[in-house]
This record gives structure tokens, sequence and C-alpha cells, in this order.
């Protein structure tokens, strides 16, 4: 029987892989503002999934990258430290007019949040 903790880090999981699909979706239907806050909410979502699976603090949004950092050091996996920037560039496209945004970017970006997710999944299994 799975503890409350399992469930909710299987819950942070699952939402950021749901979060990637529906940004990809988004993403073909040229909604590139939802696209791009669904990529930060998969890449947020993953990193929530492994603070509390390692028992790291995640409390606020400037926490994202503390996690990342700390995932990055226990790992040693340098993908992380390479790839921890583009969920933010990707949150920062809510501040920008749409006439700003690109598919074709934000199309790489959420890739670059794919590779994360993937890199990150040791640290939730574990």
């Amino acid at each position: 029987m799975a503890t409350l903790e399992q469930e909710e880090i299987a819950d942070f999981e699952v939402q950021a892989r749901e979060f990637l699909h529906r940004a990809q979706e988004y993403l073909q239907q040229g909604d590139l503002h939802q696209a791009s806050e669904k990529g930060w909410g998969a890449a947020a979502h993953m990193a929530k999934a492994v603070a509390l699976s390692q028992g790291w603090r995640y409390e606020t949004h400037a926490e994202f990258s503390v996690v990342l950092n700390q995932a990055w050091k226990a790992t040693s996996n340098d993908r992380i430290a390479d790839l921890k920037a583009f969920p933010n560039e990707l949150h920062g496209n809510y501040y920008r007019r749409k006439r700003h945004l690109d598919a074709d970017v934000i199309g790489y970006d959420l890739r670059r949040v794919s590779e994360l997710l993937e890199a990150l999944s040791p640290l939730v299994e574990s």
C-alpha cells in the first residue's frame, strides 16, 4: 500500500507529464502563451515531485532553481544544469505580448523540458 507521501509524489509526476502533453497540444493549436505556461508547469511539478521524494524544501517559485541545483549535485548529471533555464524562459513568455512569441522557439524549449523531466525522473524513483 502506498503512503500518502508516495501518492503525492506520484501525483506531481503525473501532473508534470500531463502538463507537458497539454503544452504540445497548445503549441499545435497556436496558443503560445498556454503552451509556455504548461511547459513551465511541467517542470515545476516534476521539481516538486523530486523535492518531496528527496526531502528537500520547495515552497516558493524561487526555490525551483534551488531544487534543480540540488538535483544536479545529487546526480552529477550536467544535463540538469544545462536544461534548468528553459522552464523559466517559458514562464517568462506569460509577460510577453503574443507578437513577441515564436512557436519554433517554444517548441524547442518544450523539447528541453521533456529532456529535463527524464533527467529528473531517477530522483523521483529513488
